[in-house]
């Protein structure tokens, strides 16, 4: 495992332009001081004009709603991560996410014998919407581009044998992670290759949790990945054992806390919301390794995690305010800042 991902940034002058603006949007993004104005808002209304001091300000003129200004932003910034990113294998890392969201959502219906809302796709992958919808609905033997082809006859497969639509989550998301992992080794950065490994990772040690609290280890091998910093036969060797008791496997590693506390609250509360905090958080302390590089694809990839980790926490904070929901438990809930 890697304590000092800031090793692993090469120094790359391509992207010495991108790397200089994007230095000056760091000082933009919002600060400890104004979220916690946030924070102290009477209500929901005075938190959300707050926002008008910063960069989200100009998303609000004909926006009324939090969700809608956020989604503007961050479209705003995948635009420019797309024009700034260079390595096509890095661009279609990122993207990717939005493909397996569609496909989950296209191989849910199919189970479900329901039509496929397209409302409920996203537009921000590498393959459209259209395409989605014209396999879903055709009528004659059509496909999806791979590797979703792929994972849509493993799916069925899958399902047919378990019956069980909370593991085919699982299962669904071993094979996008196994393909991406692949993908992004064609990118030979070694920054994101082990940010990947770190994915990977967790990604197992949230899967572990799942399978262990709801007690169904037997489709267990499928879905384990290999390729992580902690080897996929520790999960296998340890599946029989309490939550509580992993984390002594783990000591004085990056994962001690995230296990310790993690499980913890999974064990005491039947809840997974820390056990995800504490796994981004470890993403966002890596995000923060770059920003002592100096210009590298590493710094653009980096940045668009931070701008997701701001997002993410206004979401946390407005949605909090708007349900009436107490300071205390808006707080618990919020990651760590880039």
């Amino acid at each position: 495992m890697i304590e000092n991902f800031s090793e692993l940034v090469r120094d790359d002058q391509e992207y010495a332009y991108e790397t200089g603006v994007i230095r000056v949007l760091e000082t933009r993004f919002i600060d400890q001081t104004h979220l916690k104005r946030m924070l102290e808002a009477k209500n929901y209304k005075d938190a959300f004009s707050l926002l008008h001091d910063t960069t989200y300000g100009k998303h609000m003129k004909d926006k009324a709603d939090f969700d809608a200004v956020l989604e503007e932003e961050y479209r705003y910034f995948l635009g420019f991560f797309e024009k700034s990113c260079k390595n096509r294998y890095v661009l279609e890392y990122y993207k990717s996410r939005y493909d397996i969201h569609n496909f989950k959502m296209f191989i849910k219906s199919k189970l479900a014998g329901a039509k496929l809302d397209s409302s409920m796709l996203s537009s921000y992958g590498t393959i459209s919407v259209d395409t989605f919808m014209k396999v879903f609905d055709s009528e004659e033997e059509t496909s999806l581009p791979e590797p979703y082809n792929s994972f849509n006859r493993n799916a069925l497969a899958f399902f047919e044998e378990s019956n069980d639509i909370e593991m085919l989550d699982i299962y669904v998301d071993s094979l996008y992670f196994r393909w991406r992992h692949e993908l992004i080794k064609r990118s030979k950065n070694l920054f994101l290759i082990n940010l990947d490994r770190e994915v990977l990772t967790l990604t197992n040690l949230k899967s572990f949790a799942r399978i262990v609290y709801f007690k169904n280890s037997t489709s267990a091998e499928s879905i384990f990945l290999d390729g992580g910093f902690i080897g996929k036969s520790f999960f296998t060797e340890h599946i029989s054992e309490g939550l509580n008791q992993i984390w002594h496997y783990l000591k004085n590693t990056p994962y001690e806390k995230i296990v310790k506390d993690g499980y913890s609250s999974v064990v005491q509360e039947g809840s997974f919301a820390l056990l995800e905090k504490l796994c981004e958080n470890r993403l966002v302390h890596i995000a923060r390794s770059t920003k002592s590089a100096i210009f590298g694809v590493e710094i653009v990839y980096s940045f668009m995690m931070a701008k997701e980790n701001e997002i993410r926490t206004l979401r946390i904070i407005l949605s909090g305010k708007k349900n009436n929901v107490s300071r205390k438990i808006i707080e618990n809930r919020l990651p760590e800042k880039y």
